[in-house]
């Protein structure tokens, strides 16, 4: 009878052990990585637009005047220049701001690229009409509001915040946030999967 009553506790004891061990140390849960986006790149500035246009009127009226807009590249957050970003970034940058000039116009805004050559350069194969270099650039636009841009680098992309900033007194007269996923830039020939994890890889085979 002492050796029945004897298993029966080491068996309770053991169980309450296990127990004790499955409640000390849980069970981690699975972290989902997300899919390839289905989406270009346009339709996360598209609705990064719509949230920042509505906020200012595209028609002039008696209580407010429209706003006539040059857009910049976007920067990061914390050094506000593209000087040590690398080239998926700067790439990232730069079209941002060509969708956001694309939409503000779309909405009806009037907007003036500040890119424009003084005069239209002629090569022997392609004609050239903007500019990064000032001596090229004519008289400054007439612009009275700018539309400006950051980015912060997350784990899965990246956290957009445009506004639209008077020039005139450096009011902001409209602000947004937005977030676009990496793999947005990326081909998928250059997307690699193990287990269920997604990963970028060039084509020397080196993984990001």
């Amino acid at each position: 009878m002492k050796v029945i009553i004897y298993r029966v506790l080491a068996v309770w004891l053991a169980g309450c052990s296990l127990a004790a061990c499955s409640s000390a140390t849980p069970q981690r849960e699975a972290v989902k990585q997300p899919a390839l986006s289905e989406y270009p790149l346009h339709y996360y500035t598209q609705q990064l637009a719509d949230s920042l246009f509505a906020q200012v009127p595209a028609q002039s009226t008696l209580a407010r005047p429209a706003a006539e807009i040059a857009v910049a590249s976007f920067l990061p957050v914390n050094s506000l220049s593209l000087a040590e970003a690398d080239e998926v970034q700067k790439q990232l940058a730069n079209q941002l701001s060509e969708s956001m000039l694309t939409h503000a116009r779309q909405r009806g805004f009037v907007v003036y690229d500040y890119r424009l050559r003084g005069q239209l350069l002629l090569q022997a194969d392609h004609e050239q009409a903007l500019s990064r270099q000032l001596a090229d650039i004519g008289n400054l636009s007439d612009a009275d509001t700018l539309l400006v841009g950051t980015y912060t680098v997350m784990e899965d992309g990246m956290l957009l915040n445009a506004r639209l900033i008077s020039i005139r007194n450096k009011q902001v007269l409209a602000a947004a946030s937005g977030y676009v996923p990496h793999n947005v830039l990326w081909s998928r020939q250059e997307v690699g999967k193990r287990g269920d994890k997604l990963y970028r890889q060039r084509y020397s085979g080196e993984q990001r």
